[in-house]
């Protein structure tokens, strides 16, 4: 087979290595910011152990959330007590150390930014 025969083959088969090269790059290189809203009242806000506050949040995006000290918190602070509105970013899965005799842990969703009632 001469080279002229074989041209369109490595054609394709190097544009299918670049191709694909370029899709596994894209779905492998670190996003650089992957949060989403949140907000709701606090019906339980609590202390822990490892330094970072577990606040229970309702409607209308509620769910379990924990503030830590790298969290960007705006004007009233952390949250405090219950019936406190919260609203911000969150971001990745986070733990809250309540006991550690026997170990209690409650899961959450780490707060990556936050602002807060008073």
């Amino acid at each position: 087979m001469d080279m002229h025969a074989r041209a369109p083959f490595l054609i394709l088969l190097l544009s299918t290595v670049i191709t694909s090269g370029l899709f596994i790059l894209a779905l492998t290189y670190p996003r650089t910011a992957d949060a989403f809203p949140f907000g709701g009242q606090a019906s339980l806000v609590s202390p822990c152990y490892n330094q970072v506050i577990y606040a229970n949040l309702g409607p209308p995006i509620g769910g379990p959330y924990i503030w830590s000290p790298s969290t960007r918190t705006y004007q009233f602070g952390p949250p405090r007590h219950a019936g406190q509105w919260l609203l911000g970013l969150a971001g990745a899965p986070y733990f809250c150390i309540i006991e550690i005799l026997p170990l209690t842990v409650w899961p959450g969703t780490h707060i990556m930014m936050m602002g807060s009632s008073q």
